[in-house]
């Protein structure tokens, strides 16, 4: 942290408020939703639509987001983003029907993957010289948004709102307006460049390497969210759900918190991705076989490694690549991290009610990491080819 000058500082705490509202929208729909199926009668798949939705357009979208992000500027489409995704996330509080209110978590999506795919390249622009910085630091925003969402809604918004769930769509999206005016305000720090390609480069290892890994990295910690109910009742564990769910969403924020502190040193490398990777199907496994205490303990590692390895891939791209080659490096992989984030639970659901073992739930996501590291290279440094005079 020594050497930071006020611009470093600011420019730090707008990339930190940016992150936060990656996960905020999306995460305080689960928190209203017996609410909001109530009052708009909707079914359980349309409940689970509302936080499924934005993910999947986050992940068919990143393209179109690098798009942007080489047409108009980094800042316009953050500032775009978060405009158009906190106007529709307000919006679901006037939605009328089912139909209006997943149109409009759509939409929110689709705002959300616009300053998602382009923060990497404002890390890049913005802080040249402390991109590995930069980050961790928006990215700590990011889970501290996720616990926010996740457990702040209910205990605090809501209130706010005089109980309506309507109202604290509102509460909630008011602040990123003001955060989409300060995002506008930075100017490029580094070497300017002409718009470029924005397709993804599936020519490229690097946008498979790190997509690959990333899927992992997000299954790891979704599967077990949504499946831990079902894993603790085969275990005979149900009365412990409440906690562990509270302590489990709580690794994240410890995961960034570590890597802000010590990061830097980790960044650039595959062997941490590698061992990160390896330490969340080991603590996924223990926690789909092991009954107790030990099972809870395989799942908070689980939890943990993921997370470290989801802050290392999403800090590499702005580290080895700029310009146009970013923004496709950074859509390329959320596109296909996320996608195949989606399939991968989704499989291990339909195995798991075929075989009738709770076990198969997660064999998906082990398998895909166990060939990704017996495939991929484990070891080395990454590197920018312009450095290296490519």
């Amino acid at each position: 942290m020594k050497g930071l000058t006020l611009r470093d500082i600011s420019l730090l705490a707008l990339l930190w408020a940016i992150g936060l509202f990656l996960r905020i929208p999306v995460l305080a729909a689960p928190a209203l939703a017996g609410d909001i199926a109530a009052d708009l009668d909707l079914s359980t798949a349309q409940t689970g639509a509302l936080t499924m939705l934005p993910v999947v357009v986050l992940a068919l979208a990143a393209p179109f987001a690098a798009l942007l992000v080489t047409r108009i500027g980094i800042g316009r489409t953050i500032a775009l983003g978060l405009v158009l995704g906190s106007a529709l996330s307000a919006a679901r509080g006037w939605a009328p029907s089912a139909v209006t209110i997943l149109a409009a978590s759509t939409g929110m999506g689709l705002g959300i993957v616009l300053f998602q795919t382009a923060l990497p390249s404002a890390v890049r622009s913005w802080l040249p010289t402390r991109a590995a910085l930069g980050s961790a630091v928006y990215l700590n925003g990011m889970m501290v948004g996720e616990l926010a969402g996740a457990g702040l809604t209910l205990p605090v918004i809501l209130p706010l709102a005089d109980g309506d769930w309507r109202r604290a769509f509102l509460i909630w999206a008011l602040p990123a307006i003001i955060i989409a005016v300060l995002a506008l305000l930075p100017r490029d720090k580094g070497e300017p460049s002409p718009p470029g390609p924005w397709r993804p480069d599936w020519q490229e290892p690097l946008t498979w390497e790190l997509g690959l890994w990333l899927a992992v990295s997000i299954a790891v910690f979704f599967s077990i969210n949504a499946y831990m109910k079902t894993t603790l009742d085969a275990h005979g564990s149900a009365p412990q759900l409440a906690t562990l769910l509270l302590i489990y969403n709580a690794t994240p924020l410890l995961a960034s918190f570590l890597l802000l502190w010590c990061g830097s040193s980790f960044i650039g490398r595959r062997g941490p991705i590698v061992a990160t990777g390896i330490a969340g199907v080991i603590g996924m496994a223990g926690f789909a076989l092991l009954p107790g205490s030990m099972g809870f303990a395989c799942a908070l590692l689980a939890g943990f490694a993921s997370t470290v390895q989801l802050i290392l891939i999403m800090s590499l791209p702005p580290m080895v690549r700029s310009g146009s080659a970013l923004a496709r490096l950074t859509g390329g992989i959320t596109l296909l991290g996320y996608a195949l984030a989606f399939v991968l639970p989704m499989i291990g659901g339909v195995l798991a009610e075929a075989y009738g073992l709770v076990s198969f739930l997660f064999v998906p996501t082990i398998l895909s990491a166990v060939l990704l590291v017996v495939v991929l290279p484990r070891t080395g440094h990454y590197s920018d080819p312009e450095k290296a005079g490519v």
